[in-house]
């Protein structure tokens, strides 16, 4: 899926928390979009998926000028995303979780056809192997780490099937060995998804990313690979810090 931005522009009264950003992610590409606190970045994610409307602008999928379509709307277009706050079922079990996911996409929740259910629990299974979360797959989803409660959450993003994907700092409070898994997850996925990801670890993001975009106070002021952001002054000015 391929998403763009045209002069996208969130205002909360007087303040502009994005102003005039055109993006252009292409279709299966990994964008990286970086930036200090308060720089817009969840505000951007929240413009494409649905989530607030724009105050001036366009957001695009596939061409499609969607700025006016509710979130569920997107979603059904094959977007999906996940947060910095959870929102599992916390009184759930991990598999239970994923089970609804894996069910939502054909639209039944109380009247799932009871030939199809041996699918979804070898897909459970699968996804549950998948992202290292088998052996606490019967433990309620507000038991298990924090690590492991994004883990599960990125899982089940993955579950609706995307076409594109939107992470919101995936990384977030992991350790060391959460952080490497959640990498090689996000590495395996299918080319053709398109992956954006918000992060503060700029590791992480320079490891996943083909294409990095910087924001700071709602204003785009970098966009490139890895080693132009690298390189650009201002990036280093406003976020990465100047070297020695």
């Amino acid at each position: 899926m391929r998403i763009s931005t045209e002069g996208l522009t969130v205002r909360f009264g007087a303040v502009a928390a994005l102003s005039q950003v055109s993006l252009e992610v292409a279709s299966g590409e990994r964008r990286g979009v970086i930036g200090p606190n308060g720089a817009g970045k969840t505000t951007l994610f929240n413009a494409i998926t649905g989530d607030l409307a724009p105050s001036d602008g366009r957001v695009r999928l596939d061409g499609r000028d969607v700025s006016r379509l509710p979130s569920w709307r997107r979603a059904r277009l094959g977007l999906s995303r996940t947060f910095q706050r959870s929102t599992l079922f916390p009184e759930l079990t991990i598999a239970e979780n994923l089970a609804l996911a894996v069910r939502s996409r054909g639209g039944a929740w109380r009247f799932w056809p009871s030939r199809l259910e041996r699918a979804v629990r070898l897909e459970v299974a699968e996804r549950l192997a998948a992202t290292g979360l088998a052996a606490v797959a019967r433990r309620r989803a507000a038991d298990i780490s924090h690590g492991e409660q994004r883990a599960l959450e990125i899982e089940l993003a993955l579950a609706a099937r995307p076409r594109a994907l939107l992470l919101d700092e995936p990384m977030a409070g992991l350790s060391g060995g959460e952080r490497k898994a959640a990498l090689e997850r996000l590495r395996s996925l299918p080319a053709e998804v398109t992956l954006v990801i918000v992060e503060h670890d700029l590791d992480a993001v320079f490891a996943i990313a083909g294409r990095i975009s910087v924001l700071d106070h709602g204003v785009l002021i970098a966009d490139g690979s890895p080693a132009e952001v690298r390189a650009d002054p201002r990036v280093q000015e406003v976020y990465l810090g100047h070297a020695g």
